[in-house]
């Protein structure tokens, strides 16, 4: 049986009695304290020690006594170099106060920590608040500090719950992603391709238990939830900055939540997730606002070259004519180093680039080639010629990041957003592009796909650690270049979704969703909360080789993008124009063609979910994907409210199917499209 989403995903409503309106109340008897209404009732230890004796979220009890004593994890920094990791049973517990606020209650448990000879003690002060008629818990915390020391790193709020059966565990890498939740431990990083929003969920039938933080600064944070054969351990780790510590106080400058959702995670999502979006930098500006070039929005299909030969550009303008104007090129190995080598010294262009990007424009086609966002080669000649090991991201000991890449097997050294000098080096590349070879647009990869590092480097003008430097720092960088350095009509894309640079980029490439048939499926939890404000491209890799084109897979691929609103393809054009997968290639135009009538669904609809047609629609294998039927559909909401379906069918027969809401069974011709306005 396929599984597939049932729910209406863009309701914001549960029927009447699911979760009733109540105002909060605070109740306390035999040492203990309630805190409760109509959706949550919480009961904690008030003395002796700390427990959540208690917790039911949703009309479901999930934790168990004795199963939450250490809610937080503290690692300290002292001024001779102490290095604690302080935990609730290093301190003392010094119980509960009720604090009345308006529209909400809370609790405010209290730990005090010995720290030095002195006669102060450093408590350290975690809230839970129920908004009256709430459905979720919100969770604070902040510590006294001795003078200089600082809070270096947190897992926080820690919270273990039952497990529960035949649970799977979704995160949100790339388009999302969900698992079995097996023994072992799920983390997801972000901001990053990993993790793009800032949630974790684990699901049954019975509903989803949703764990997430609302922060509009788009610090890193690690989501975990640790799986053992009865419990299952939420808990965010998050590398602190100085620049939360105030007076003497360390503050997490953010509220965290957990609640238990009985419709099950796609209404948890859309109903908790979704609307703090809208609240955020990046998720408040519908695309109407952004000045995005109307032929990014033209670019319904792309295609990746590579390297500078006369065989990708025989196919690049094959493809250009074969699929007619507006194809998206993204070309890559265009410098004279090797890929992954050398970066961030691209130029000069290899000698006959510009002159391939001119053939490629006069077919009717447009070309963003690749560079880096992040990383420096330490042996590139640029490092010290051009400081950049001025800006290189520090450990504490000040030493570098380094990553190896498999492309390249060379050293490669992160880069801190946050300074000039790598301001003016991505800067004076993107000129040099636009000037001197004349593309239309820059892929930068890396700043929405990779997570920050914290950044110990006290010449780079932020605040030591963690914190919003890395966020603050792209967002700088990218408005500097739009407000001085992009021509008119040129287009900044990135590689994966990081949520918190969508307003970025004109377009966001997403591609590296893994997929492992059941093991590991691939779940529109990104287009459900951003459909709306983004532009995509791609699905995820595809075919490298002539001889798999055929296996169902690509289509399959170009399928789910249509659906799912991103742009189609991302396919290497020497495979695509092989004569041997003509049919693959005539598919994708057909969808390329099918996409250009559905601009007004797609660009600033939502997507609401997937269903699967009755009827004459046989099942099939589907390469690294699973089984999964010919004929697909996706249901979404237009601007002025309205319902679409979009069908597709990757067959090369026609079938009869019917979808519901829809009166009369209705035809989808071979590898073809379908729009029903419902």
């Amino acid at each position: 049986m396929i599984e597939r989403l049932t729910v209406f995903v863009a309701l914001f409503l549960l029927p009447a009695g699911v979760f009733a309106a109540e105002k909060t109340v605070v109740t306390s008897a035999d040492g203990l304290y309630t805190l409760s209404n109509a959706a949550v009732e919480a009961v904690f230890s008030g003395k002796d020690f700390f427990d959540i004796r208690k917790l039911v979220l949703g009309g479901k009890s999930v934790v168990h006594e004795g199963m939450n004593r250490t809610p937080w994890i503290l690692i300290y920094k002292g001024v001779q170099g102490e290095n604690p990791e302080l935990k609730p049973e290093h301190a003392v517990y010094k119980g509960v106060q009720v604090r009345e606020e308006p529209g909400a209650k809370t609790l405010v448990f209290t730990w005090e920590l010995t720290l030095d000879y002195s006669s102060a003690k450093y408590p350290v002060r975690m809230s839970v608040t129920l908004p009256d008629e709430g459905e979720l818990l919100a969770w604070d915390l902040e510590a006294d500090l001795p003078e200089k020391w600082l809070v270096t790193d947190l897992k926080f709020p820690r919270l273990v719950v039952g497990r529960p059966a035949g649970a799977r565990v979704i995160t949100t890498e790339g388009w999302g992603v969900e698992r079995k939740l097996e023994i072992g431990t799920f983390q997801a990083r972000y901001p990053s391709h990993a993790s793009s929003m800032q949630f974790i969920l684990v699901h049954n039938p019975e509903g989803a238990f949703y764990y997430g933080t609302e922060d509009r600064r788009g610090c890193g944070k690690t989501y975990s939830a640790e799986c053992s054969p009865s419990t299952v351990t939420f808990s965010n780790a998050i590398p602190a900055s100085a620049g939360w510590i105030s007076r003497g106080t360390f503050r997490l400058p953010w509220r965290s939540l957990t609640g238990f959702n009985p419709r099950g995670w796609e209404d948890a999502v859309v109903r908790w997730y979704r609307p703090f979006t809208f609240t955020t930098e990046w998720g408040s500006k519908p695309l109407a606002v952004r000045a995005i070039p109307q032929w990014c929005y033209d670019a319904d299909a792309w295609v990746r070259a590579r390297h500078v030969t006369d065989a990708t550009l025989d196919a690049v303008l094959r493809a250009a004519e074969f699929f007619g104007p507006g194809l998206g090129v993204h070309w890559y190995f265009w410098h004279n180093h090797p890929y992954d080598t050398h970066y961030p010294d691209y130029l000069p262009a290899q000698s006959r680039f510009a002159e391939m990007v001119h053939q490629t424009q006069q077919a009717g086609a447009r070309v963003t080639p690749y560079i880096n966002g992040r990383l420096w080669d330490p042996a590139a000649g640029s490092y010290r010629r051009d400081r950049g090991f001025e800006a290189s991201c520090r450990k504490p000991d000040g030493s570098l990041y380094t990553e190896i890449y498999p492309t390249s097997r060379v050293l490669n050294t992160v880069t801190c957003p946050s300074t000039d000098i790598w301001h003016r080096k991505i800067i004076g590349l993107i000129d040099s592009l636009q000037q001197g070879i004349g593309v239309d647009g820059i892929y930068i990869d890396q700043i929405a796909a990779a997570a920050p590092e914290p950044c110990w480097n006290p010449r780079h003008g932020h605040p030591l650690g963690g914190g919003d430097f890395w966020y603050d720092g792209y967002r700088r960088l990218i408005g500097k270049i739009r407000a001085g350095h992009l021509s008119e009509g040129r287009i900044l894309t990135s590689e994966e979704n990081a949520e918190c640079y969508i307003d970025l980029f004109d377009m966001l490439l997403v591609v590296n969703t893994p997929h492992e048939a059941e093991r590991c499926v691939i779940r529109p939890v990104f287009p459900m909360v951003y459909s709306d404000r983004a532009v995509m491209s791609a699905f995820t890799y595809t075919p490298t080789r002539v001889e798999k084109m055929g296996a169902g897979d690509f289509r399959y691929e170009l399928a789910k993008a249509l659906l799912w609103g991103a742009q189609i393809g991302w396919v290497d054009p020497v495979l695509l124009m092989d004569k041997r997968v003509e049919r693959e290639a005539r598919f994708m135009r057909n969808l390329m063609q099918f996409r250009r009538g559905v601009h007004d669904v797609v660009y600033g609809g939502l997507f609401l979910r997937e269903l699967t047609p009755s009827g004459d629609n046989p099942e099939v294998e589907i390469p690294g994907f699973g089984r999964d039927t010919r004929v697909l559909a996706a249901e979404w909401r237009k601007p002025d409210g309205s319902r679409v379906y979009l069908v597709v069918n990757m067959d090369d027969v026609r079938h009869r199917v019917s979808l519901p809401g829809v009166e009369q069974p209705f035809d989808v011709a071979a590898a073809s499209c379908r729009r029903i306005d419902l």
